[in-house]
């Protein structure tokens, strides 16, 4: 899905927040259900990292990706966008929750 949220953002179908948004609305999911799988009281606390490709070895927090794409034309960003569709075509952007 997180793969499917970014090739519609990269080809502008969905604008930055909605793109943040759905990938925090999957991260709550992925908690929830761990939440219902656990068998004791603490909640959850993982999140979801994104690397956009084969060398990202830390990969991004969905905050850190809604920081570095609010400005379109900052370089940031731009590196951004660049190695997110390098991840896409070369099928290397991986999503782990931990």
């Amino acid at each position: 899905m997180a793969r499917q949220l970014f090739g519609q953002f990269l080809d502008q179908e969905i604008d930055r927040d909605t793109l943040i948004g759905r990938l925090q609305e999957m991260e709550l999911q992925l908690q929830a259900d761990a939440d219902d799988e656990s068998e004791d009281d603490n909640l959850d606390t993982r999140t979801l990292r994104i690397r956009v490709f084969g060398g990202d070895t830390l990969g991004m927090s969905i905050r850190e990706i809604g920081q570095d794409l609010e400005d379109l034309t900052h370089p940031n960003a731009q590196i951004l966008l660049r190695g997110i569709a390098f991840g896409l075509a070369e099928d290397e952007l991986e999503v782990h929750f931990e």
